[in-house]
Formats: C-alpha cells, sequence, structure tokens
C-alpha cells in the first residue's frame, strides 16, 4: 500500500478523531451537571461528584461517561442499587441520545483507529 493511500485513510479517520473531541469536550462541559441534577435520586451521581469534581475537565468527561453507561444499562444499574429507574425512565430522551450517540461515536472511531494500527503492523510484517 503507498504511503498516499495511508496518508488518506489516516485522514479519514483522524478528521473525524478531532471533531469528535471537540465535540465530546463541548457535551461534556455543557450537559454534565445538567444531567446530574435529572438524577437526584440516584446514588452514583453524588458519589462521581465528590470523587471527580475535583478532577477538573477529565473529571468531568469521567462522570458524563458513567452517566451514560447508567443509562445504556439501567436494569444492571438497578439492580447494583446505583439508579433509580424511574429516573432513567423520565430522563429526556434528546439529552440521553446527544450522550449516546457521541460516546458512541468516540467508541466507533476508537475501534476504527485500532483496527487500521492493527491493519498497518501486520501489513508491514507480510511485506517485509
Amino acid at each position: 500500500m503507498s504511503p498516499d493511500v495511508l496518508g488518506i485513510i489516516s485522514g479519514v479517520i483522524g478528521i473525524p478523531m478531532m471533531l469528535i473531541a471537540i465535540w465530546l469536550i463541548y457535551v461534556v462541559h455543557a450537559y454534565t451537571e445538567k444531567s446530574e441534577r435529572m438524577m437526584p435520586k440516584s446514588s452514583f451521581v453524588k458519589a462521581n461528584i465528590d470523587t471527580f469534581s475535583q478532577a477538573g475537565l477529565p473529571g468531568k468527561v469521567i462522570r458524563n461517561g458513567f452517566l451514560t453507561m447508567v443509562l445504556l444499562t439501567p436494569e444492571y444499574s438497578h439492580k447494583r442499587g446505583i439508579v433509580d429507574l424511574a429516573e432513567v425512565r423520565d430522563f429526556p430522551a434528546g439529552l440521553k441520545r446527544i450522550l449516546i450517540m457521541t460516546w458512541g461515536a468516540c467508541g466507533f472511531i476508537f475501534l476504527a483507529l485500532v483496527s487500521f494500527g492493527v491493519y498497518i503492523k501486520y501489513w508491514r510484517l507480510m511485506a517485509a
């Protein structure tokens, strides 16, 4: 594979990765506290705020990611006793969609980057 093709593939992965990272920073900054206020009875919200509130933006990213995982797995989280199912059901669908789509896009781009890295590694081994 020529270096030009590798550069194009890297750009196809890299540019969306940067845009999604910027979008993630915006979503985390704008919606983390708003989302946490909508779940006042859930024990994980207070624990996460106490643990990660002094960590700045990385702490907000962790809090937002954990909140999104709880929204994705409400039954499992309820069995563990960290979330009230009524709060998850009452959570606004639009905000839930924003959180899930943002983290899903991050996961997809991460998998694309890892797959491309593995391909490059084995392509070089096979070419040698």
